[in-house]
């Protein structure tokens, strides 16, 4: 894959070349303000999984369970881009009717930027099965950090119920209180930070279409600014990636379907230009989709 693609208005690429920049709005205020809950979601029902269903492992389940609760999308940032140029869905969806964008930008441009600012570049996962394999292995991991039962399990099986409600207490206090506290801490906050990475990337499978990639910016050092939305005010950072090791990033721009669509293609051409960029490709899309 050697081009990833951003969908904005006539206004967004504007913005994009005087700032040199493209925005990632705050995870709270994307588009659907549920995406980020998605994958924090999966997190719980599998430690719900482990207190409801195996009891030698209820103050595991427990302490996981609790420590979800504390996670976040403070500090989140995301910007957006897509595999496919020129899709009909994301016209329909990110764009203003007959005055949509395509801006094609090298991807290893891209990366380049992350890798220099600590950022990730990565793929959304839309399959309901690998959200769940990702997170149970995530889970997997954090038990192998975690303090273990005094009890092998298979003694545990061999105790009454007596025997065995004193051996959960026992484990639950000497994770949550004792001895054995700074390493379940431990273990459940290295948990909630890799679930904090991974809950952006999760997308429901309905909108696989749009094969994502993501620029996921944790505590950005970029100034916060804020843009008006249509009932709030949302948070955004500008990722400034058409200059530094990221200045030949921006390859094509593909005008969308549009009632004045060559007249389009020359002014952005004219843009680009006076923004040292004639080297931009200009394309025109030959969708038949009429939205105006």
């Amino acid at each position: 894959m050697n081009r990833l693609f951003h969908y904005t208005s006539l206004g967004g690429i504007l913005g994009v070349l005087r700032s040199r920049s493209l925005w990632a709005t705050h995870a709270y205020y994307l588009n659907d303000a549920s995406e980020f809950f998605h994958g924090l979601d999966f997190a719980k029902q599998v430690a719900g999984g482990i207190l409801m269903e195996d009891d030698y492992l209820e103050a595991f389940g427990w302490a996981i369970r609790h420590g979800l609760e504390s996670v976040s999308a403070d500090d989140l940032y995301v910007a957006s881009f897509s595999e496919k140029a020129d899709l009909r869905s994301q016209w329909r969806g990110y764009c203003p009717p007959g005055a949509g964008l395509c801006l094609g930008f090298e991807f290893d441009c891209l990366e380049e930027f992350c890798q220099s600012r600590g950022y990730r570049l990565e793929q959304c996962i839309y399959e309901h099965d690998q959200q769940i394999q990702q997170v149970e292995s995530l889970v997997t991991q954090c038990f192998e950090r975690f303090p273990k039962p005094a009890f092998a399990r298979s003694d545990y099986e061999k105790l009454n119920s007596k025997g065995r409600v004193n051996a959960n207490i026992d484990y639950r206090l000497s994770t949550s209180e004792g001895p054995d506290k700074p390493q379940a801490d431990a273990a459940v906050d290295w948990l909630c930070a890799e679930i904090s990475k991974l809950a952006p990337l999760f997308k429901n499978e309905g909108f696989h279409e749009e094969s994502e990639w993501r620029i996921v910016a944790k505590e950005p050092r970029e100034l916060v600014q804020f843009r008006a939305s249509s009932s709030y005010l949302a948070p955004y950072i500008e990722l400034e990636m058409l200059s530094g090791v990221a200045v030949s990033a921006l390859r094509e721009v593909i005008v969308g379907p549009n009632p004045n669509q060559h007249r389009c293609e020359s002014s952005i051409k004219m843009l680009l230009d006076s923004f040292g960029l004639g080297n931009v490709e200009v394309k025109v899309s030959p969708l038949p989709f009429n939205s105006w």
